[in-house]
């Protein structure tokens, strides 16, 4: 027994001493292949059994006017182990748990005349770290945070408490057992938004075949203040929004709807023009007009298509469909405010004329009534 713990002992000691160093060389060596970005981590530990690799305080800097101080990346812990059940079929999979992630994309304005500069992609830098492929991957207490720094008062959106596990990401049929990659994640919008998402995913199938809801509910909309702001002149006082997105796509076509529905929500003028008290009165108005009727809710309701096509064969999965979530998103935000306040139509309609105009989807929602 003594000589099998001494064993164990002298082992440990040998992976601290030659394995571990090696593993922080090419951890470093990963790191800085990268142009335009820089990583660095406090320490580097290898497992035998399991086999098993380890990160610790990996934290990865993006390059801008020749100074390397913008966090892009960081993480408390990354820790992967191989899978003994698919290296019997020598294949180098693995599942890793990434530990308080955090990530900051930035947009940048561009030079005068020139498009936005956006941030470096994180994914090949990640994928050299983690060079077995991943069939599990677990995120636990994850934080997100998107600036826009070219558009008109710096809009934020913050995403934290990211709990999101994605299974069976199998890239071989037999491997998979029949099963659809999966993606489920739970997570908090803001200072009071919830996030709820589902994704499955046909990992094989070309065109990419996916299928996946959102929703985000009780967002205040005091906190969209710096988005919406400078497209409508108005400031939302109080109210929440909710988010509803259903997708998919089959053949190479997405299709699905986005349902935002805006809740007591009341607005004012962002300055003190007469215009743009006029313009808070009338939003305000046209949300009692729009109301979905739920007793005792005051609310505003609509339904967007998603519509659109995958024309490029080579897309990837992930980006494809976070770029279908993103898009909805960004459009169910919009659109709720697009009809606060509602355009105004041009001759007074009656109650008849109205509930006319509001069946008739080429019309759009009803229009505000002119003043007497």
């Amino acid at each position: 027994m003594a000589i099998a713990l001494g064993v164990v002992v002298i082992v440990a000691v040998l992976v601290r001493l030659v394995l571990d160093p090696i593993a922080a060389h090419y951890t470093r060596q990963a790191l800085d292949e990268s142009e335009g970005i820089r990583g660095d981590f406090s320490g580097v530990h290898v497992t035998l059994l399991p086999p098993g690799y380890e990160i610790r305080r990996l934290k990865i800097v993006e390059r801008s006017d020749r100074e390397w101080r913008h966090p892009l990346f960081y993480a408390e812990r990354v820790h992967a182990v191989l899978d003994w059940h698919q290296l019997l079929h020598r294949v180098p999979a693995a599942w890793a748990r990434i530990d308080d992630p955090k990530i900051v994309v930035t947009v940048r304005p561009g030079p005068k005349g020139k498009a936005p500069v956006q941030p470096p992609d994180l994914v090949p830098t990640l994928r050299r770290i983690l060079p077995a492929r991943l069939d599990r991957l677990a995120v636990r207490n994850g934080e997100f945070l998107f600036r826009d720094l070219a558009m008109p008062r710096h809009p934020e959106i913050w995403v934290h408490k990211i709990e999101l596990a994605a299974e069976n990401l199998a890239t071989r049929r037999r491997l998979a057992g029949g099963e659809p990659a999966t993606l489920s994640a739970s997570a908090a919008l803001g200072r009071s938004g919830q996030v709820t998402m589902f994704t499955s995913a046909d990992l094989l199938a070309r065109p990419l075949a996916f299928a996946g809801q959102l929703e985000v509910r009780g967002w205040k909309v005091t906190e969209l203040f710096d988005l919406i702001e400078p497209a409508t002149k108005l400031q939302p006082t109080q109210g929440t929004i909710d988010v509803f997105v259903a997708f998919k796509s089959k053949g190479g076509r997405i299709s699905g709807g986005v349902k935002p529905v805006l809740k007591h929500v009341e607005v004012r003028p962002a300055d003190d023009t007469f215009g743009d008290k006029l313009k808070a009165w009338l939003a305000d108005k046209g949300l009692h007009l729009f109301s979905d009727r739920v007793p005792g809710r005051n609310a505003v309701a609509t339904v967007i298509p998603i519509e659109g096509r995958l024309d490029q064969p080579d897309v990837q999965l992930w980006p494809a469909v976070f770029g279908v979530v993103r898009n909805a998103f960004v459009e169910g935000v919009s659109s709720s405010f697009r009809n606060v306040p509602p355009e105004k139509a041009e001759q007074k309609q009656g109650v008849v004329q109205q509930a006319k105009t509001a069946v008739e989807k080429k019309e759009g929602p009803p229009k505000a009534q002119p003043a007497k």
